[in-house]
């Protein structure tokens, strides 16, 4: 299914980016929620994130546009 390729999970990303869950749970994550204006209520299921947003976060080489809302 294709919304499933969409979304990773907190795990998922940690094992990517090379640090623990809980780093992602308690930092990362929030982190990218605030920045991006993600409304949790409407994600697939809790512990999971944008795919794209994630690989804008962790994109040293592309600056971040933050939203002024």
């Amino acid at each position: 299914m294709k919304i499933e390729k969409q979304f990773i999970s907190y795990q998922e990303l940690a094992g990517c980016v090379g640090c623990s869950y809980q780093q992602i749970q308690k930092v990362h994550a929030k982190r990218i929620i605030k920045l991006f204006n993600i409304d949790i209520s409407r994600l697939p299921k809790s512990g999971v994130l944008p795919l794209d947003c994630c690989e804008q976060y962790f994109d040293v080489t592309t600056p971040i546009s933050k939203n002024t809302h």
